[in-house]
Parts: structure tokens; C-alpha cells; sequence
């Protein structure tokens, strides 16, 4: 299957919600005392919750027009994976730029379609001119070693807005 990637027109952040999110948990990490601590937890994510889909298509607009970077993955012109780069700064320094958004449909994982998505945003990023990039992670044992094969780590400094969103999550950053 042929998958080509391309900045993504606003009139198609709704074909978000087609991607195939679906996945099995059956463990996932907690930050403990600046450690990662791996719990056995089952989880069978069937796909998006419509709450979810309400809440999370408001902020990608919103992103999308302040300037955010959306790049989509289309394999035989249907959506199956997005990345999303936040353009404004964060960070104690302001040179921080959050990896916002970042799924590949469930029959396209372990095909390197995440990495060049994210490997993309990471280049954006530096030609920005950020220092690093900042992801709050969902908390599962794939996603974050997904991440960490990337390179990346635990942040130094958590950014306290992101963290009152998303306290569960694992705050990581590459340091670009």
C-alpha cells in the first residue's frame, strides 16, 4: 500500500476521527520520584469517545488557525495518520514547541509511518527555532517506548499548564 504524506486543509481535521485508534492495553507506565514505574493494567480502548471527538476538534481548530502544523498520512486517499505541531511557545524559556497530536490507524503501526510523521514535526520544530519538543504522552507501554525509541525523555521541567490538562500522561521531550 502506497502512503503519501501532506499538510493537511482545515476542511479535513474532521477525517481525524476516521483514523482507526483502536488498541489493547495491557500495561502502562506511572512517573513516580522522577522514575517510570511499568504497572500490569488492562485496557480495551475500542476507538475515539465521542466526548472526546467534541473537545478535541474545538482545540485542533483552534490550533490549525493560530498557525499549527498538521500533517496527515493518506494510504489510497483515506487518512490514516496525523501529526499536529503546535506553533506557539511554551516552556520557562520560551523555546519549547508541543507535539500536540500524533495517531497512525491501527493496521499502519510498526510501519514507520509514526516515525516519519513525527520525525517531520521534529524538523519543523528546529527550523522554528525550539530547543525541544514537549509531549505529553498517553501513559501505555507502546506509546511510550515509541517515543523513547525516538530519542526521547522524561522533561526536566514540566510545563504546568499541559500538566493541569493532562496529569496522567507522561510528560516527555526531545532535545532538538
Amino acid at each position: 500500500m502506497n502512503v503519501m504524506n501532506r499538510k493537511l486543509d482545515r476542511a479535513e481535521l474532521a477525517d481525524i476521527w476516521s483514523i482507526d485508534r483502536s488498541e489493547v492495553i495491557d500495561r502502562v507506565y506511572y512517573h513516580y520520584n522522577g522514575e517510570l514505574v511499568l504497572r500490569d493494567e488492562h485496557y480495551d480502548v475500542p476507538g475515539w469517545h465521542p466526548g472526546q471527538i467534541k473537545k478535541d476538534s474545538e482545540v485542533l481548530l483552534d490550533c490549525f488557525d493560530a498557525g499549527g502544523s498538521f500533517q496527515g498520512a493518506f494510504a489510497d486517499d483515506k487518512l490514516v495518520g496525523v501529526c499536529v505541531l503546535e506553533n506557539r511557545f511554551i516552556g520557562r524559556s520560551s523555546d519549547q514547541l508541543q507535539l500536540k497530536f500524533l495517531h497512525v490507524s491501527r493496521q499502519h503501526r510498526g510501519s514507520g509511518l509514526g516515525r516519519e510523521l513525527f520525525e517531520q514535526a521534529a524538523d519543523k520544530a528546529r527550523s522554528a527555532g525550539a530547543r525541544s519538543l514537549y509531549i505529553s504522552a498517553t501513559p501505555s507501554e507502546n506509546t511510550v517506548r515509541f517515543y523513547q525509541s525516538l530519542g526521547c525523555r522524561l522533561v526536566k521541567e514540566l510545563d504546568p499548564e499541559l500538566f493541569a490538562l493532562e496529569p496522567e500522561d507522561i510528560h516527555l521531550e526531545l532535545l532538538l
